[in-house]
């Protein structure tokens, strides 16, 4: 899982075909918190996309600048709580939005 993390932005590939988006940043992180292997990636670069992710009305789209949509908003906001960044939220935004 490690080997799929792209290195520059912290996203990772939903396999070696290069699709990104932030599906596959929580099934990632998902796995490897189940297995104590975080260490095994860069999680500022993998906190860091999941944030990028997040909209001006407080959602989060699939990748930066795609549209919010529920669904990811569960993957981002899923994968910050593992890494510990929750805090990093706008939490009344993203109320709002839901």
């Amino acid at each position: 899982m490690a080997s799929l993390q792209n290195r520059e932005d912290g996203s990772f590939f939903g396999d070696h075909g290069g699709e990104v988006d932030a599906r596959f940043s929580y099934c990632a992180i998902s796995a490897l918190k189940l297995l104590n292997k975080l260490d095994k990636i860069d999680v500022v670069k993998a906190r860091d996309f999941l944030l990028k992710c997040q909209n001006v009305d407080g959602a989060f789209g699939g990748m930066p600048g795609a549209e919010s949509h529920a669904a990811y908003v569960f993957c981002c906001v899923g994968g910050l709580k593992m890494l510990g960044d929750i805090d990093l939220i706008d939490r009344d935004k993203l109320g709002l939005w839901l």
